[in-house]
Formats: C-alpha cells, structure tokens, sequence
C-alpha cells in the first residue's frame, strides 16, 4: 500500500510537471491564482474578486480572438446566458435601470470563470489533485484559527481571518467534499483501518467546527449528506446508525458547554423567537409578494433591496430592514421572474445531472471517490435555502463559484478506465 502510494505520487509529480511546462507564462499564473484561491479567500475578497474577473474575461476575450464557441453548447451555460439576458432584459424595464443593469451584468463573472477554469485552464487531473491538497489545508487553518479565537477572546461568532463572520459559510463550501468523502469511505467496503480512523477523526472535528460555526444552513448539509448515503452508493443501515449517534454524541458535549448555540439550532427555532429566523421569513415573503407583483420578468437584478430603500414595495419583514431576500431561488423569481427563475434552477440541475452521471462510469478508485464526493458537494450547495446571500454578491459568491469550478474540472479531468 505504502509502495503504491509512493509511486502513484512519483507518477502525479511528473505529469504535473509535464503538464504545467507546457502552460504559457500567463496561463501558469492563472492557474496558480486559481489554485491559492482558498486562501487568498481569507486575505481579501476584492483580491479574489479580481482574480475571478481576469480568469473569466482572459477566457472571454481569447474565445473572440479565436472564435472558438463551443463552451457555448454546454448546457448549464445556456441555461445561464438565459439567466442573464432576463436579467438584463428585466433591468432595463425597471424603475432603477443604472443600478439594477450594472449588478446584473457583472454577474455574468461567475459562469464565466467556471467555465475557463474548466474547459481551458484545468484539463488534467494532476491539478485537480493540488487543488484538493489546498482546499484540505485552508480547511484545517480556519479550524485552527477558530479555535483559538474561542479561546483567546470572548467573541461570540467567529470573524477570524474574514474580519466578517464567514467561516461557517467558508466551511460549508470549501469543506462539503472533504466531509462527503470521508462519510463514503466509512460507508464503502475499505479494507484500510488508517483510512477508516482518519476519515472518522475528520468527521468529528469538522461536525464540531460546523456546529461552533452557528451556520445552521451549512451544518445542515452533513445531515443531508449522511441521510444519502444510507442509499447510496453503497446501501448502510448500521453505518447510518452509528455515524448518526455520534453526531448526537457532538451535539451533546456542544450544546451542554455552548447554550447559547443549544438556543440558535433548536429552542429560538422552535418557538420562533429568533430574530434572524423572523426577518428571513419576512424577507422571503418581500421577495415572493415581488414576484406575484411582477411575475414574467421580475424587477431586475438586486431591485428588491433597491425598491425597499425607495419604498416602491412592500417590505415583510417586522424590523423592517432593506435587504434582498436571502435565499437565492426567492430572489432569482422576484427580479428575473419566472423564466429568469427557471432558467436558474435549470442551470444548477444540469450541474447536478452532469455530476451524477459521471458516477455511473468506471473510475479508478481515488477518482471515483472524488466524482461521487463531488456528486453530493452539488446537491448540498444547490439544495433551497443553501444559500441566504445576495445572488449578485462578491464575498460568499466567490465561495459558491470556486467550488463550482473544483466539480466542473472534476468531471472533465478524471477519465474512464
């Protein structure tokens, strides 16, 4: 086993080394923004954001120069040419065009650097494989870096090193696969012990940090994950059962030494007393009653928060705060309107389908494992109140967009048998 791993990696090095010589200067540095991206996440947002547009627009602008169009037949990127042109379309028959276009156009970023990475930059798998080594130490760095904030100060969520409180939403995307896949180790056939003990460590630390985070959303997507794996891909009872009672186990220790948190996930929740909880319905509701308003087209791009701050609708929510609905399906229908918010689910469930059916061919064993971690990365960040940000925001944007292109890179670099 030791001698296979040492090969495999001598094998991964050398073609890694191939592979990147044969990049331009230009590409090379692409590529290695590309990859640092979790940890430049930390440093700025704006930094990340740039690196986003250059990646997409370098992408764009050597597309026109070669008239090479072909990425345009991918479907998720028809269903998001779609999404845009409604936006832009709904903008300029809004009552706030400036804003409204600007914020609808710069979207279009997102897709566009996806699709770079994935169909130009990163078509071997050996760079896939540096992007998950660097994603799984970030990881650990945030869970370092909570920790000590819990123990060197009394703040009551976490800030470091966002300066905004993100890491829950830092862990639930950049950390999805990594859990995805230690839960299917435990749950596959492995005969390795040490891959078994680790995978369950893993596990326990990053259900604990999930939890500690307060990011009741993210720490929902392992319950969503372990609830699949009771069937899929290998069907497991008495695993379900017991990964379950440890989860329970976490949950005990958290919440007797945390009330606080005990409070957030369950008692507030229960009776509806928690204020976040409250201004969320009511803000759902102000983006649902926006687009029965305006059913076809929808106000356009962020024009829900715009028109509150003018007073042009109604706002639900009881502390009357001028925010965009927080949940990105509620807020894709109230400014894009039906076809804009069908075009929004249609582009997420190609993703989804393109992942699934990339787990049906015969991988080998590490590629497997990551085709089907990734497979259950995609239905958790796409699941309905995954995500309670602004559809045309930056920070957590660039979260959702970058995990994004690590799946799509997935199921175009890890090859058939």
């Amino acid at each position: 086993m030791v001698n296979n791993l040492i090969s495999n990696f001598k094998e991964t090095s050398q073609n890694l080394q191939k592979f990147f010589q044969k990049k331009s200067n230009f590409e090379k540095i692409l590529i290695l923004s590309w990859t640092l991206i979790p940890f430049l996440m930390m440093l700025s947002n704006s930094i990340t954001d740039l690196i986003i547009i250059i990646i997409g627009f370098s992408f764009l602008i050597k597309s026109i120069i070669r008239s090479s169009w072909e990425w345009l037949k991918i479907y998720w990127i028809k269903w998001a040419i779609l999404f845009l042109v409604t936006g832009i379309i709904s903008s300029i028959i809004s009552s706030n065009i400036e804003t409204s276009l600007f914020n609808g156009l710069s979207w279009i970023r997102f897709p566009l650097f996806v699709i770079a990475i994935s169909t130009w930059l990163v078509k071997e798998k050996e760079f896939l494989y540096i992007a998950l080594i660097f994603n799984f130490f970030a990881l650990f760095f945030i869970f370092i870096l909570m920790g000590l904030e819990s123990i060197l100060t009394d703040n009551y969520t976490f800030t470091w090193p966002f300066r905004n409180p993100l890491n829950g939403p830092y862990i639930h995307r950049i950390g999805l696969f990594f859990f995805a896949a230690s839960l299917i180790i435990i749950f596959s056939r492995n005969k390795y012990n040490f891959l078994l003990l680790f995978s369950l460590l893993f596990i326990f630390i990053s259900f604990f940090f999930s939890l500690l985070s307060g990011h009741r959303a993210g720490s929902f997507n392992f319950v969503i994950i372990t609830i699949i794996l009771i069937f899929w891909p290998y069907f497991n009872l008495k695993k379900s059962v017991i990964i379950i009672l440890v989860f329970f186990q976490i949950m005990v220790v958290l919440f007797y030494l945390n009330p606080i948190q005990f409070d957030r996930y369950f008692v507030s929740i229960i009776n509806l007393s928690n204020t976040s909880l409250i201004q969320y319905i009511g803000l759902w509701k102000t983006g649902i009653n926006a687009f029965f308003d305006n059913p076809i087209l929808g106000i356009g791009p962020t024009n829900v928060q715009n028109y509150l701050e003018l007073g042009l609708i109604q706002n639900f929510d009881p502390f009357k705060n001028n925010e965009h609905p927080h949940n990105h399906y509620i807020q894709a229908f109230s400014e894009t309107g039906i076809i804009g918010g069908l075009a929004y689910i249609a582009m997420f469930y190609s993703i989804i389908m393109c992942c699934y059916r990339k787990t049906k061919i015969k991988l080998i064993e590490p590629d497997k494992l990551i085709i089907q971690g990734m497979f259950l990365t995609s239905l958790c960040l796409f699941w309905p109140f995954s995500n309670n940000y602004d559809l045309f925001g930056q920070q957590q944007n660039s979260f959702l967009w970058y995990v994004i292109s690590i799946i799509l890179v997935s199921n175009k670099s890890l090859k058939k048998q």
